[in-house]
């Protein structure tokens, strides 16, 4: 049986019993539906992760009996800091999640020309993602999840921008990726809303250093650049790599 992995917003210690947050909780409770003794391992972003079992089960609380503290560290090498632009809700979402899965250090928020999204309702939506973000760590194996930015216009993230690779998606781009004679340690990519980017827009990143990136032949949906994109860049320069 699979161990269920959970991230608590709460302080961890090796051999302490947990009482758990009314949601997670309820989500292992109520959902999970674990009895007294099933493995579970918590883990807050801090590093590490903490294997235990369920210890008891009552309305209130969730009790926790945390056994061993793995120091083990499952973040990518590579910084990734993904400008994102905002798109419809559940293609946000596969976004913010897929990155999250593929090792990205920082997901911007972007609002851009063609963000159909108004500021004040995407900064609503911005819980929604970090909980996007936490289950996309408990499935993935990753123990620190990326920072979250707040919602900001597109010229503020490109002049915040400071890796060491800039890149834009844009079908209009030729640069291959897996031929790039660099070795960046951090790099800034940017991917466009549905609508794609304004040339206004995209002349403005060429300004600050941003270079157009395509996927050939194909266009991907706003929902699936980011997959395809950051797996391009782990696999070269971070740790998306068959081992041996």
């Amino acid at each position: 049986m699979r161990q269920s992995r959970l991230f608590v917003l709460q302080d961890l210690a090796e051999g302490a019993l947990i009482a758990l947050d009314p949601a997670p909780s309820h989500y292992l409770r109520n959902v999970l539906r674990v009895t007294v003794a099933t493995p579970v391992t918590l883990f807050n972003g801090q590093g590490g992760e903490h294997l235990g079992h369920i210890a008891s089960i009552s309305k209130s609380a969730v009790g926790v009996q945390l056994r061993h503290f793995s120091n083990i560290d499952r973040t990518s090498p590579l910084t990734v800091n993904l400008g994102l632009c905002i798109t419809k809700r559940d293609a946000m979402d596969t976004a913010v999640q897929m990155a999250t899965e593929l090792g990205v250090s920082r997901i911007q928020p972007v609002l851009s020309e063609h963000t159909s999204v108004g500021r004040q309702a995407a900064a609503k939506r911005s819980s929604h993602w970090q909980q996007v973000i936490y289950s996309a760590c408990e499935q993935s194996g990753l123990n620190r999840p990326p920072t979250l930015g707040a919602v900001t216009p597109l010229d503020t993230w490109l002049a915040r921008a400071t890796g060491d690779l800039k890149l834009v998606a844009d079908p209009s781009g030729r640069v291959n990726l897996l031929t790039l004679a660099v070795t960046p340690q951090s790099i800034d990519l940017l991917i466009g809303p549905e609508g794609g980017f304004a040339e206004a827009e995209l002349a403005r990143a060429a300004h600050q250093g941003f270079i157009c990136a395509g996927l050939g032949p194909r266009i991907l949906r706003a929902a699936h650049a980011p997959a395809a994109l950051i797996s391009l860049l782990q696999a070269r320069f971070g740790d998306l790599q068959p081992f041996g």
